[in-house]
């Protein structure tokens, strides 16, 4: 998985599937299922800690990304298209609406289950509907039937999105490409866009930022091995080049241990642990 997520670090998987399309995303579920194997749905593996996979295999949602335009502004878009393809296919047509994942790097599917955003904005804010697969069929959930919050939804990590449904609005695109180039500007001078990484690690407390309480720890440029707390922006833990699972994994639980033991603070993870 090192050549697969964000991280440039995983456990060897037993086999990745890549379906190129719904027909086949939907039969390659129906036959692990059928078998019996073990499972987990990954987009572009880029808010993913894979520290053993030694009996599950990976569907890999990345050829699934087509994107359907239904008028009014309403686009259906596969689960594995990534944020910035839905983006900048929607400004060449006209709609904005979607710059607040300007510099997100996931799909459209793990987007959905954290409630992505970035920018003043979340996915869940345009969303209209999410298709699921349910008993070997599709099914389309209103968004008022499910519930989002910061960093989370009521989507679980073991539902099967297909597809999901937004509203956009015809709008300046040159302003919102303006935008754009303000966001990314921020972005390259705030995070560490140079070295390997999975955004940031720790969800933000009610009433503080995971990057302020981590920096106020004294935190910053803490390493083990190859992995190190960016001096940059302390919620984000960079592979320096030669950083291994267990250095990720150690250094995520030395923090963890810190802020409790000094501060008394909890700090949950906001990237995905997939440890059998």
């Amino acid at each position: 998985m090192s050549q697969y997520a964000s991280w440039r670090v995983g456990a060897v998987a037993p086999l990745i599937v890549y379906p190129k399309n719904l027909g086949e995303f939907i039969n390659v579920i129906k036959e692990a299922k059928e078998r019996k194997i073990k499972f987990y749905l990954s987009g572009n593996g880029s808010n993913c800690l894979f520290v053993k996979l030694s009996e599950t295999i990976i569907i890999s949602t990345k050829k699934l990304n087509r994107i359907k335009f239904l008028g009014e502004g309403r686009i259906v878009v596969e689960s594995g298209a990534s944020l910035n393809l839905v983006l900048n296919t929607s400004l060449k047509k006209g709609f904005v609406g979607f710059e607040f994942s300007t510099g997100i790097p996931g799909t459209i599917g793990g987007a959905l289950i954290t409630n992505a955003g970035a920018n003043g904005g979340t996915i869940s804010e345009s969303l209209e509907s999410v298709f699921f697969l349910k008993n070997n069929k599709e099914i389309e959930v209103q968004k008022n039937a499910l519930t989002f919050g910061y960093r989370h939804s009521s989507i679980r990590r073991k539902d099967i999105v297909t597809k999901a449904k937004f509203k956009l609005t015809v709008g300046d695109t040159d302003e919102s490409r303006r935008n754009i180039k303000k966001y990314i500007k921020h972005r390259n001078g705030t995070q560490p866009v140079k070295y390997p990484s999975a955004g940031s690690v720790f969800m933000n407390m009610d009433n503080a930022k995971a990057g302020k309480i981590i920096e106020d720890l004294g935190l910053k440029g803490l390493s083990i091995g190859g992995a190190k707390v960016s001096e940059l922006h302390a919620n984000y833990i960079i592979n320096t080049g030669n950083a291994k699972i267990e250095d990720i994994k150690g250094l995520i639980e030395e923090i963890q241990e810190i802020a409790k033991t000094k501060e008394g603070i909890l700090l949950s993870t906001e990237v995905k642990i997939i440890n059998e």
